[in-house]
């Protein structure tokens, strides 16, 4: 009797854990479109708040005569008065460049993305800091100031404060238009998530100045990881100190092998509920609605664990997104730490099945590799992970498809000299069209980065984050001369939004936004006896849909399909049926079909 009853409390205790787990699950992130922002370069909506060159450089360099903000419309390869003052070669300077994107400008582009189809948000760092990108933060509890409305009185606002004390926390007029920002957001029954950048942070973070103005006697010294304190008794500066990937740029947190600093991960927790529960009311329709969370592998997973329940607590719907290239099941799992991933993994998949040439791989390989990425992860969590093809950190998807046959995220920039950066041609969108239709009818969440609707292109970074071409603004022509560094692709290109890719992504993600099974349906392959041809379902309810990928060269017969599929292509109307008709359905070259299934 004793052991039945035992029995009978562990199972009630399986079936509590299975459903807290199921109840802290984003189910609204379920084959959402994601849309991937990078705030300096998305759009400038207040040019009153540009960023001052005493900011930029603010971490030591001469301030170069004549700086100012880079006409957003401006040639990317144009050498400005003050870079040339500078010296060296017109790239060495990229990152001191500034276009002056800022909050109002996400705000007043919200309606276009909207028209687009864009279901949810994810922001690229936008707390305090130096840089242009904004991973070196100087705060986590406040809006850059250059974001907002009122840098200057933000400053003076943010220098009353007792920083580790949120108590002291006052709300700043570039937090007050991030909250309006969220609020517009949700209007559009859109959500948005942003990047928390918890490793390390960058020089002028408000804890480390200090440690920098006081060494030892700092009561901040033990949140770094310290190698060395200035002797005062010296001339020299003997402070150092562990930066992350040896960049002293970004020192980073002392940690435990399984935590952070008790105190660095207090003030992160005050922070986290900051944005999440801003009124601090209890409700969280004022906040944000997840995390992005950069260089997850590099912070002690215990922290993770503990800042997941801190989370969940606050919104145990908010979503929970690691930066993770590699597969990552001891991160996401039922009982993980996170809830999904950006899913590196589906764009090596697609890159070497759509886009190589010489090292293309068959269609079985490629469904393999998915299938290597279905046997990682929770069903549930497959739903949600981000599937992306380009982000800030790798070339442009269009300039992927110019530069086949190189593994994903190398060999993308200037060092090398097979790399072409000119202009996509209309044989190069083609190609992204049929990788922007796999995207947007594959299982997961689909996420753009932002400017690939429109075809923007460009090498790694820096080139990657050029300003977002927008519709009602006249660009000067790109002309990339030998200066330039690249060896390919030298020429003058017009710049100008692609009318007729916005159209195809719009109708794309409309089809996607409206059908139960391309958002929520389980995935099924089919044989058809072609290595370029794919063929895949999707179903859900009484909802089905096949579709099929072409990425050869040939026109293919898929001879062995599966008797008794009947439906209609959703584009073209075509019916197929292979009840009546027995010979071989015909798929051209570089194609896809999507066909809705008669039930």
């Amino acid at each position: 009797m004793k052991n039945l009853i035992f029995l009978f409390i562990i199972q009630l205790i399986f079936m509590q854990h299975k459903l807290e787990a199921q109840s802290n699950f984003p189910d609204w992130a379920k084959g959402v479109v994601w849309y991937q922002i990078f705030p300096e370069r998305f759009d400038n909506g207040d040019p009153g708040n540009d960023p001052t060159p005493d900011k930029v450089f603010i971490n030591g360099g001469e301030i170069p005569k004549g700086w100012k903000t880079t006409p957003w419309t401006s040639n990317w390869f144009e050498v400005s008065e003050w870079e040339k003052n500078l010296g060296g070669k017109w790239n060495h300077h990229l990152t001191s460049r500034r276009y002056g994107g800022d909050l109002l400008g996400i705000i007043n582009r919200l309606d276009y993305l909207k028209e687009l189809g864009i279901n949810a948000l994810y922001i690229n760092p936008i707390f305090e800091a130096v840089s242009m990108h904004k991973y070196d933060g100087s705060s986590y509890h406040h809006i850059d100031v250059n974001f907002g409305p009122d840098p200057e009185g933000d400053k003076r606002l943010i220098e009353s404060e007792t920083p580790e004390d949120p108590a002291t926390w006052k709300w700043t007029s570039a937090d007050k238009l991030f909250l309006e920002l969220i609020k517009e957001v949700h209007k559009r029954d859109m959500f948005i998530i942003i990047d928390g950048v918890f490793n390390h942070t960058g020089i002028q973070f408000w804890a480390f100045q200090d440690v920098i103005k006081n060494g030892k006697k700092s009561e901040y010294s033990d949140w770094f990881l310290i190698k060395q304190f200035d002797d005062p008794e010296t001339e020299a500066d003997e402070l150092d100190w562990k930066g992350w990937w040896n960049h002293k740029s970004l020192p980073e947190f002392n940690r435990t092998e399984n935590d952070l600093h008790h105190e660095v991960k207090d003030y992160i927790f005050h922070a986290t509920k900051r944005w999440m529960d801003p009124y601090r009311n209890g409700s969280t329709k004022d906040g944000i609605d997840g995390w992005r969370l950069d260089v997850a592998r590099d912070v002690p997973i215990g922290f993770w664990r503990d800042w997941n329940k801190h989370v969940k607590n606050i919104n145990n719907k908010a979503i929970i997104v690691g930066e993770l290239w590699e597969i990552s099941d001891d991160f996401i799992s039922e009982n993980g730490v996170f809830d999904a991933l950006m899913n590196y993994n589906f764009a090596f998949a697609v890159s070497d099945f759509f886009i190589n040439k010489k090292n293309k791989i068959s269609a079985n390989e490629f469904c393999n590799k998915l299938r290597e990425i279905d046997k990682a992860y929770p069903e549930k969590n497959l739903h949600i992970l981000q599937n992306l093809m380009s982000s800030h950190d790798t070339d442009r998807l269009l300039s992927m498809i110019i530069n086949p046959d190189r593994k994903y995220d190398s060999g993308a920039n200037e060092g090398n000299p097979d790399y072409d950066p000119r202009k996509p041609t209309e044989e190069d969108i083609e190609t992204l069209k049929l990788i922007a239709a796999f995207q947007m009818t594959y299982r997961g969440a689909p996420m753009l980065y932002y400017g690939d609707e429109i075809g923007m292109w460009g090498a790694d970074d820096p080139h990657d984050r050029k300003p977002m071409i927008w519709d009602n603004l006249k660009y000067d022509n790109e002309v990339i001369g030998k200066e330039s560094g690249f060896k390919k692709g030298l020429g003058i290109y017009t710049v100008e939004q692609n009318k007729e890719l916005f159209s195809f992504y719009q109708k794309l993600i409309s089809l996607r936004n409206q059908s139960d099974a391309l958002r929520f349906g389980n995935v099924y392959f089919l044989e058809v006896g072609s290595q370029d041809v794919i063929v895949f379902g999707r179903e859900y309810g009484d909802e089905e849909y096949l579709m099929m990928f072409n990425t050869g060269d040939n026109p293919a017969k898929l001879e062995s399909l599966p008797y008794g599929i009947l439906g209609y292509e959703v584009f073209t109307k075509d019916e197929i049926n292979n009840v009546k008709d027995e010979t071989p359905y015909l798929i051209d070259k570089k194609s896809f079909k999507i066909f809705k299934l008669y039930k």
